[in-house]
C-alpha cells in the first residue's frame, strides 16, 4: 500500500478510476465484513495477534496510517484487526500498479481495495467510508534488513491532503512483528546489482525499474519458503490527529510538514510501544511458534 497519487490521470486512468469507485461503493457492506472477519480467524490462528488502543478508533470515517513491513505482509493482520475493533469495514489503499489489470483492479476492488488515488479516496470519504493506508508505500515495504520498523516516508504529504480537505482524524497505526516473517536471501540493493534483478527487469513497465521503489528485496520464509514465519504480530492504534480545521481547504507545505511529522511521532511512539510489549512476552510463546520462527 501506498501514499496517494497526484499525477494528472489519462483518459483511461480516468476510467479506471471510476471503476473502482462504483464497485467500491457498490459493495454489500456487511458481506464485506464478513470475509473480513473470516480472514481475522485464520490470522488469529497464525499470528496470534494483539492490539491495543481501540478506544482510539474514531466514531465516524477516519484515515488509518501505519508502517509498512517487508513485502506488505502487515495488511494480512491489519485490515481484518482494524475492521473488527472499529466495527465497520476499512478499505485499504493500494500502489497503482496492481490495478493495472482490469481483471485484478475488479477483483481487489471487489474485496475492499482501492486504488491509492485522491479522486478515490474524496469519493469514499463523501460516502463516509474508511480508509488504511501506509504512506512509505513499496519504498518501505522493501527496505533492508538492517531498517526494521524504521518510518521510511520520504517527504510524502498526499494523505495529509486527503484527509485535510475531508476533515477526518488521521489515526497512527503502529504493527510490530510482520516485519519480522521474513528474513533475506538479498536486500533491495542487493538484487538491484545482481542477475536476479536484470532478470526482474525484463519483464518490467518502465526502463528505470532497478532505480525504483518497487525493487524488492528476496525475502527467507518459513523454511526458506515465501511462507512467512508464524512471529506474533501486535497493532497499537495510537490517538488521532485533528484535521478538523482545515476542512474544504488545501492546508500550507508547511502545515501539512507539521500534520505528517506529528501523524509519524505518534505511529514512532505505537511501534515502540509494541515493541516493549513483544519483549515483555517473548517468555509466553510456545515452544513451536519459537521454533518456526528461529
Amino acid at each position: 500500500m501506498s501514499d496517494i497519487s497526484t499525477k494528472k490521470p489519462t483518459q483511461q486512468d480516468a476510467e479506471a478510476i471510476q471503476e473502482i469507485i462504483d464497485v467500491s461503493l457498490a459493495i454489500d457492506e456487511q458481506d464485506l465484513q464478513r470475509k473480513i472477519d473470516r480472514m481475522r480467524r485464520i490470522v488469529q490462528f497464525l499470528f496470534a495477534p494483539t492490539l491495543v488502543g481501540a478506544e482510539n478508533i474514531p466514531d465516524g470515517p477516519a484515515l488509518f496510517v501505519a508502517n509498512h513491513s517487508t513485502m506488505a505482509a502487515d495488511v494480512l493482520v491489519a485490515m481484518p484487526l482494524l475492521t473488527h475493533a472499529a466495527g465497520r469495514a476499512i478499505r485499504g489503499m493500494s500502489d497503482e500498479i496492481m490495478y493495472r489489470s482490469p481483471k485484478a483492479r475488479r477483483h481487489l476492488s471487489a474485496v475492499g481495495a482501492v486504488m491509492g488515488n485522491q479522486a478515490i479516496g474524496d469519493a469514499l470519504f463523501d460516502a463516509g467510508k474508511d480508509l488504511l493506508l501506509f504512506p512509505g508505500g513499496a519504498y518501505e515495504a522493501n527496505k533492508d534488513l538492517s531498517e526494521r520498523y524504521e518510518i521510511k516516508w520520504k517527504e510524502r504529504t498526499g494523505f495529509v491532503r486527503l484527509a485535510a480537505r475531508h476533515g477526518v482524524p488521521i489515526v497512527p497505526v503502529g504493527i510490530v512483528g510482520p516485519d519480522e516473517w521474513f528474513g533475506r536471501y538479498m536486500d533491495r540493493d542487493e538484487v538491484r546489482h545482481s542477475l536476479v534483478g536484470k532478470l526482474m527487469s525484463f519483464g518490467a513497465p518502465g526502463d528505470d525499474f532497478l532505480e525504483s521503489d518497487q525493487v524488492p528485496p528476496i525475502p527467507k520464509g518459513l523454511f526458506g519458503t515465501m511462507i512467512p514465519k508464524p512471529k506474533r504480530a501486535y497493532l497499537a492504534i495510537g490517538e488521532p490527529v485533528d484535521t478538523l480545521k482545515y476542512q474544504g481547504t488545501e492546508p500550507s507545505l508547511n502545515i501539512q510538514r507539521a500534520l505528517r511529522d506529528q501523524v509519524r511521532e505518534r505511529l514512532r511512539q505505537c511501534i515502540d510501544d509494541m515493541l516493549r510489549l513483544q519483549a515483555q512476552e517473548s517468555d509466553k510463546i510456545g515452544m513451536l511458534r519459537k521454533l518456526l520462527t528461529i
